[in-house]
């Protein structure tokens, strides 16, 4: 069972997490608090994954500079979707545990012709507040599906109370491909009763499709603002979550079928602390969490994973074994 981590897990108090040691450029002092507001620490991933001549999706080329790093791949699975190598499961690691001032993450994923890819998270997400100088926290996700499939699944995000939150994720599509994916995000710390109240969270999340854009949302909060508050907006809810599938020209039956299967599965007493939706149009399945529990937002997602992923790739569903640690 997927589990939500930590809604009440601890601040930092602004200093990096885990012991990492960060190098400040020659023109910033040794104290944090005496470091400028145009300062960044930044760290990058790129990795592409291949079909390998045994059948497997291997890791074919990594490179990265700061603190981000991908567990050993898993091979947890017997059967492979049609034309797709075997599915490899990798898990994103970034030993601090979270963003604090100054961070910026570029994260960036080709998948090649043939390969299969589960990408998650071992843990929650967390976006801590921002220091007295307002410096704010950047995460930028790219994927470039060459075909192939992906599966997007990383555990949520906690943004703390002052956070300014700038998570920003892409995927392109090129070609027969297959894209399932989700995020989840949690608003304050409900657990200790730290809602948030001030800072900022701009979330953007685009699919593009040979070139064209398919889906394209942004989020810009306030913390405490109306729009909280605004049925027109979050309508209260302290989580909110979506799912998100497509795939080549002829899977539109699937993604339908995956479509009913979801809102049958999720009725109106489906979710005690939520309210769901679910549409698929122009080949495009999104369904939709609003609600004030992180743990059932996963739950959700997992769900309208389940459904739809025996249908879209056409594979039982598995969740990776770190879900369970």
């Amino acid at each position: 069972m997927l589990q939500s981590k930590a809604h009440n897990a601890p601040a930092p108090g602004g200093r990096p997490s885990c012991g990492q040691k960060r190098i400040s450029p020659p023109d910033m002092e040794p104290d944090s608090h005496s470091f400028t507001a145009a300062r960044r620490w930044g760290a990058r991933m790129d990795c592409t994954f291949s079909a390998a001549s045994d059948g497997r999706t291997v890791l074919s080329r990594m490179r990265f500079s700061g603190p981000l790093r991908v567990q050993r791949l898993f091979y947890p699975e017997k059967e492979r979707a049609d034309g797709a190598a075997l599915p490899c499961h990798c898990c994103l690691l970034h030993p601090p545990g979270g963003l604090v001032s100054g961070d910026s993450l570029d994260i960036r994923y080709t998948v090649q012709p043939g390969a299969h890819c589960l990408l998650t998270t071992p843990a929650a997400g967390k976006i801590y507040g921002a220091d007295a100088r307002l410096v704010p926290q950047r995460q930028h996700c790219s994927a470039r599906l060459e075909g192939g499939v992906l599966e997007y699944l990383p555990l949520e995000n906690i943004i703390f109370n002052g956070a300014l939150a700038h998570l920003h994720t892409d995927f392109f599509l090129k070609g027969p491909c297959r894209l399932l994916a989700w995020d989840i995000s949690c608003l304050g710390r409900r657990a200790g009763n730290e809602p948030f109240e001030k800072g900022r969270l701009v979330q953007r999340t685009r699919i593009f499709q040979d070139g064209l854009p398919l889906f394209h949302e942004r989020l810009d909060l306030e913390g405490g603002s109306g729009l909280r508050a605004n049925p027109a907006g979050l309508n209260g809810a302290s989580v909110f979550a979506s799912f998100y599938a497509c795939g080549r020209a002829g899977d539109e039956r699937a993604l339908r079928a995956a479509c009913e299967g979801i809102r049958d599965r999720f009725g109106p007493a489906a979710l005690p602390r939520g309210q769901s939706g679910v549409s698929c149009r122009n080949a495009l399945l999104t369904a939709r969490y609003l609600g004030q529990d992180g743990a059932e937002a996963a739950r959700f997602c997992l769900e309208a994973w389940n459904i739809t992923r025996p249908l879209l790739p056409g594979l039982a569903a598995r969740a990776p074994r770190v879900w369970n640690n």
